[in-house]
């Protein structure tokens, strides 16, 4: 039975692979793959590749991917370290750079848009919800909003909380064990060991 287990995993991330590639070449597009032999991906896994781009993809042992999560590669890169999960319905938008450290847990339909680059420290983990933008539109006098973007990078340290519906916006830095409360917006940057909470976030307490 568990050769059976193993044979069908690694049937399901040759198909993966080869989906990806199939892609990218289909829209003159580059993506640089390397997946562990042991990453799981659930049903209906989806990738999106930008035409002209160049991408990378590292997927590390022990993660991950449920069922329904979306990955648009825009010329960016995900690099998962060890034993991390994208659970169902994650939407990650990479036209940056997304490094998550391993042992994270992205939870249940939680959107990443990562334009410039987004870190994610190890044992850092997200409850359901949660979006986390290193990028916004702003109004302008001459073209419509959604053409005007800037960007600046989030760090999110280690052993983090980020819990149900919050918002996590462009260069913000977070420290180590901090906690974000539920439906918190944080545009500035969070101590190590603090609670934050609020609409702006402010801190509650240290922990």
């Amino acid at each position: 039975m568990a050769s059976v287990l193993r044979w069908l995993r690694g049937f399901h991330r040759a198909a993966v692979i080869a989906q990806i590639r199939a892609k990218a070449m289909a829209k003159g597009a580059t993506v640089e793959i390397d997946i562990a032999p042991d990453a799981r991906f659930g049903r209906h896994f989806k990738v999106a590749v930008e035409g002209r781009t160049t991408n990378r993809v590292v997927i590390g042992p022990g993660c991950e991917l449920q069922d329904n999560v979306m990955i648009y590669l825009r010329g960016g890169s995900l690099r998962m370290g060890p034993e991390s999960s994208l659970r169902w319905g994650v939407v990650l938008d990479l036209s940056g750079d997304l490094e998550m450290g391993g042992r994270n847990i992205i939870s249940y339909y939680n959107v990443i848009h990562c334009t410039d680059r987004v870190r994610i420290g190890e044992m850092t983990s997200t409850s359901e919800m949660v979006t986390i933008a290193d990028s916004r539109h702003f109004h302008g006098d001459l073209v419509p909003f959604r053409q005007n973007t800037e960007s600046a990078p989030i760090e999110i340290g280690r052993n983090v909380w980020l819990s149900t519906k919050c918002s996590i916006l462009m260069g913000v830095t977070i420290g180590d064990e901090a906690v974000v409360a539920a439906q918190a917006v944080v545009h500035r940057d969070v101590p190590a060991k603090a609670i934050v909470g609020g609409v702006p976030a402010k801190i509650i307490r240290q922990r």
